[in-house]
């Protein structure tokens, strides 16, 4: 999909110039709040995140740009804050462990993971490409990249702070910041149709625990016959 360059946009002179922005705190504020969110859902998944402007916000959810302005006072927090409530509602509804400490709830975390995007494939396959962008706003990046270490960060810390595998806080950190990276190369991958949709659990999770096991000083047992099953799994032609 191709993206539209991002457009600067400020309020004109015959607007309300942006205020503090104020809490929803009303049963007409939480309504309009989901109408905005939801037609910036939509505006990601038809136009990309580069496309996606105030605008075009403003008339989808049918909300005045003084009123967007005035509760969340700039286009990249109203995206971000539609991403990150997108994400935790399906994520928490899902069912999986929102903080996986044992690697049988991160596989589980994964499977969820995969439901979401297939579920929810338009959208996914606009939001993955955007994390490698150079024009990516930073606000945005950081939104995207806590999510994905939202999945491994419980799980990498129990490891890091074991006998077997102690990692400093800037090792752990920077395991997890690799594991962000190669998740979104993997789904973005699959959802580009260079590995099949179908293997995205499995490549997720070899991909990323194969980093783990690489980086850490003695992989359990448990690890390494979980990865090995893992590449048995995979068809043969992927293998």
């Amino acid at each position: 999909m191709k993206y539209r360059k991002k457009a600067t946009e400020e309020p004109n002179a015959s607007e309300d110039p942006p205020r503090q922005k104020r809490p929803y705190n009303s049963r007409s504020m939480v309504e309009r709040r989901q109408r905005i969110l939801k037609a910036t859902l939509q505006l990601i998944e038809e136009e990309g995140v580069n496309g996606v402007t105030i605008r075009e916000i403003s008339k989808k959810s049918d909300v005045a740009l003084r009123t967007l302005y005035l509760y969340f006072g700039s286009r990249e927090v109203i995206i971000g804050v539609a991403i990150k409530d997108f994400f935790y509602k399906n994520i928490e509804e899902s069912g999986a462990d929102l903080e996986p400490k044992t690697l049988p709830s991160l596989l589980d975390r994964f499977d969820r993971l995969t439901d979401i995007i297939i579920g929810n494939e338009a959208y996914s396959s606009a939001l993955a490409p955007i994390f490698f962008s150079a024009n990516i706003d930073p606000s945005i990046y950081e939104i995207l990249r806590d999510i994905a270490i939202s999945h491994v960060r419980s799980f990498v810390c129990e490891l890091a702070s074991s006998k077997a595998n102690p990692l400093s806080d800037a090792e752990r950190d920077l395991l997890i910041a690799q594991i962000a990276n190669i998740e979104f190369s993997v789904i973005n991958d699959a959802l580009s149709g260079r590995i099949p949709l179908s293997q995205l659990s499995t490549c997720l999770k070899l991909a990323v625990l194969s980093l783990i096991a690489g980086f850490i000083p003695k992989p359990s047992a448990e690890l390494k016959a979980t990865i090995l099953a893992l590449r048995e799994g995979l068809e043969p032609d992927e293998a």
